[in-house]
């Protein structure tokens, strides 16, 4: 009697973490699915940050696994993307942000930073698609980096000067390497550089 009671015992706790498990899995909001590279984005604008704030001391991870912090690139002006692979205008902006890196290399370095929860599982595969080799990739999977920047919606973008402080953001997406882009970051660093 004794083991058929501790075998009734164990299935009714086995039962009830499953149960457990189950309503905690209900309750984590589901991660939204990625999206095609066709749908339509609305392209964004820079606004100054007046007067420039320090930015946040969250860290963040490389591709390769080494633990990063905004304080890493002082005395270089940042251009700070926050993307995700289920974000349309961050699927369509992440190519052109590639050729801005190439093109701006000795005057800017780019970094875009990738807020999927799965982090390098749902990142590693966009990567390889869309063959973004040049362009230098993190993850921030708890959403330090986001939650640091009020972060409201995505793609969001800093501009940080080599001070480490913030002088302009923009929320949406934009056509990085075309001529005004270019010509928008430009004055803004030259502006800012004192």
């Amino acid at each position: 009697m004794t083991n058929r009671l501790q075998t009734i015992v164990a299935i009714v706790l086995l039962i009830g973490v499953g149960i457990g498990v189950f309503f905690y899995w209900l309750r984590q909001p589901p991660q939204p699915a990625p999206m095609r590279l066709e749908q339509v984005v609305t392209l964004g604008k820079f606004t100054a940050v007046t007067p420039p704030r320090p930015a946040p001391p969250a860290q963040f991870m490389s591709l390769d696994a080494k633990t990063k912090r905004i304080a890493d690139f002082q005395g270089h002006w940042l251009l700070l993307n926050l993307w995700a692979t289920w974000c349309a205008p961050c699927i369509n902006e992440m190519p052109a942000l590639q050729r801005l890196s190439v093109k701006m290399r000795d005057e800017l370095t780019v970094i875009a930073v990738a807020e999927d929860r799965t982090g390098k599982e749902a990142v590693d595969p966009f990567v390889a698609t869309l063959q973004l080799t040049a362009l230098p990739i993190a993850l921030d999977p708890p959403g330090m980096i986001a939650g640091a920047l009020n972060v409201s919606g995505l793609p969001a973008t800093f501009l940080i000067d080599p001070k480490g402080r913030i002088v302009a953001k923009l929320e949406g997406a934009a056509d990085w390497d075309d001529e005004r882009s270019i010509r928008t970051l430009t004055d803004l660093m030259t502006a800012k550089a004192d």
